[in-house]
């Protein structure tokens, strides 16, 4: 009994006792889906819902007259042809808004370091590097007193930043800008304006069209565009430029995957291409058959008669085959040819006939009868 009593009052004081929660850091792992891989879906659905015609794309594609703006990061003007070709758009009358950083897809908005180019790395952005020195545009070290606000914004945490105003001209609008980069410009407008002289948002017209370069794409992004006036200085932003067409986001890359597949990993493609073409020579069959060495053959010496008696014999000449034994019976002949007929006649037992006509005949009319001079000759020598 005392032992149960010790039990149940175990078991109410378990039960009495508050369960102790273990506190769970939340640590945000970002967007999924298509807010992952676009970083202007927000924009795209705001301006879609503001009954502007938008969208999104990670390739340049042969835009006409009814894209009226394309927003731009700097990364993807790679190559100073792909430059040259946006701007061609421009010149005909299209409107370009250029970020110079924070414009790339792969940038993670939930982490607290940036991995933006920077404001001196546009050496491998030959494009990008053709467009400033085109309107005369400077990129430079650019200080400010940042804003360190580590408070999260539904679920994602904020980067320092400066709040920069737009003015007039431009609504007067408030925008939140990252990153250390300063922007000159010589021929255009500065359209934000700090104590150095240094902007954040610069503008120039070309051609038929406008160019806008701003230092950073925060306004734009997904995370940020609820914040300061970001929705509005868009919604204004597609007034002045995309009022009568068309407004295109791109996020990717101007190379192609081949194209980057070659930048990036050049020597392993050319090693790739070595071992294809080597498979391929061993694995295609040959086009006719193996060409053997061309080596001397010798031939045994009775084939090497044979074959020259045939030669000797399509070629008509016959009496070569006779001759050296006629030679060697003739040079033992002492005197006159008719004393020599007769003497081997009369040695062989042959009539004088068959014997001069071993000697005299030439050429021989068919191989049987070359074969009877032959042994009759033979029959001589013996003698």
């Amino acid at each position: 009994m005392k032992y149960f009593v010790l039990v149940a009052l175990l078991f109410l004081l378990g039960c009495g006792q508050k369960e102790e929660r273990r506190k769970v850091d939340e640590i945000p792992m970002g967007y999924v889906g298509k807010a992952r891989v676009n970083p202007y879906l927000a924009a795209e659905k705001y301006l879609d819902q503001q009954g502007w015609d938008v969208e999104s794309s990670r390739t340049w594609s042969n835009y006409d007259d009814e894209t009226q703006m394309i927003i731009v990061p700097g990364s993807f003007l790679q190559t100073k042809g792909m430059a040259m070709r946006v701007l061609d758009w421009v010149n005909q009358g299209g409107n370009l808004v250029i970020t110079i950083e924070g414009g790339e897809p792969d940038r993670n908005d939930f982490t607290e370091s940036d991995s933006g180019m920077g404001a001196f790395e546009t050496e491998d952005y030959a494009g990008l590097a053709h467009v400033l020195e085109q309107f005369k545009i400077s990129s430079s070290q650019y200080s400010y007193k940042a804003v360190e606000d580590n408070s999260k914004n539904r679920g994602h945490l904020s980067r320092p930043w400066e709040l920069v105003k737009t003015k007039e001209e431009w609504g007067g609008h408030s925008l939140e800008f990252e990153g250390e980069v300063g922007l000159k410009i010589e021929k255009g407008r500065n359209w934000t304006q700090s104590e150095d002289g240094k902007s954040r948002m610069v503008g120039m017209n070309y051609g038929a069209g406008e160019v806008l370069v701003l230092a950073h794409a925060r306004p734009f992004r997904n995370p940020y565009l609820a914040r300061a006036d970001h929705a509005e200085f868009l919604d204004h932003l597609s007034g002045r430029y995309g009022s009568a067409g068309k407004i295109v986001f791109l996020y990717g890359s101007a190379n192609s995957f081949f194209g980057l597949v070659w930048k990036e990993g050049w020597m392993v493609v050319i090693a790739g291409l070595i071992l294809l073409v080597a498979w391929l020579w061993m694995r295609i069959p040959r086009f006719g058959p193996i060409l053997r060495d061309n080596l001397v053959k010798h031939q045994a010496y009775g084939e090497s008669l044979i074959t020259s008696a045939r030669f000797l014999w399509r070629t008509g000449e016959l009496g070569h085959l006779v001759r050296p034994l006629r030679a060697q019976l003739e040079s033992e002949n002492q005197g006159d040819p008719a004393s020599f007929y007769d003497r081997l006649a009369e040695e062989s037992g042959l009539p004088r006939d068959e014997v001069v006509e071993a000697f005299t005949i030439d050429p021989p009319k068919d191989p049987s009868h070359i074969l009877k001079v032959a042994q009759k000759l033979q029959v001589f020598f013996k003698r």
